[in-house]
């Protein structure tokens, strides 16, 4: 039961479970301690590269996540095993766009439009420092909730835009087949590099989730005292 991680570059880190047996508490044995990247846009048989180890025995239970600066958050394994303890160490990997020696882009969005609807034009001003815009890209990857292997909501969503200078306008998602409503993390690709991602929500909230705080609010709490 190993964990894969959407990437903002488009491929995916998988890490953590085990080699042998299935998941489950202890019916696990010889621990996956090595990090393996899919890249889709590879020719068949060429899509997997390895990466590098770690020393902590991640298994049933464990966790992966990206984080907003494009790093990987890795954590966990609970096995219910006397052979393998449970972990409390937390664990940052870095993929290979960030130890490349590239610098970071970075962006701004303008008017601070955050809350995009189906079809809306995003203003945005990046600063790039290898490439150009001809040669960026940008990327919405899905809040997630990892857990059991699965980046539940996991969606990677390259949209459409257009640069004048360094001033870029998205074209959000069109609808909810292709985006679901929800919370997206933003990013700015200079070649293979990506920015620190904001976060944006597409589609509103159909679910009124934000009006929880005023559902639990003194107001009604006093109610049903």
């Amino acid at each position: 039961m190993t964990c894969m991680v959407p990437m903002p570059d488009g491929t995916y880190m998988i890490m953590n479970g085990a080699q042998q047996g299935v998941a489950g508490f202890g019916l696990a044995t010889d621990p996956n301690l090595q990090a393996i990247l899919y890249d889709p846009t590879q020719p068949l048989n060429s899509r997997f590269s390895i990466l590098n180890t770690t020393i902590v025995d991640r298994l049933y239970h464990s966790e992966a996540i990206l984080l907003a600066d494009g790093r990987v958050l890795v954590s966990g394994s609970d096995p219910e095993d006397p052979r393998f303890p449970q972990e409390y160490r937390i664990e940052v990997y870095y993929p290979p766009y960030l130890t490349s020696g590239l610098t970071q882009p970075s962006f701004v969005i303008n008017d601070n439009n955050t809350d995009w609807a189906y079809g809306d034009q995003v203003s945005i001003s990046v600063t790039l420092h290898q490439g150009t815009t001809d040669t960026m890209r940008v990327s919405l990857i899905g809040a997630v909730s990892s857990t059991h292997g699965n980046s539940m909501g996991s969606r990677t969503i390259f949209p459409e835009f257009t640069c004048e200078g360094t001033t870029c306008t998205i074209t959000a998602p069109p609808n909810a087949h292709v985006s679901p409503p929800g919370w997206f993390m933003l990013f700015v690709l200079d070649g293979p590099t990506p920015s620190v991602s904001q976060w944006v929500r597409i589609g509103g909230d159909p679910a009124q989730l934000g009006e929880l705080s005023s559902l639990i609010s003194g107001t009604d709490a006093k109610d049903d005292m």
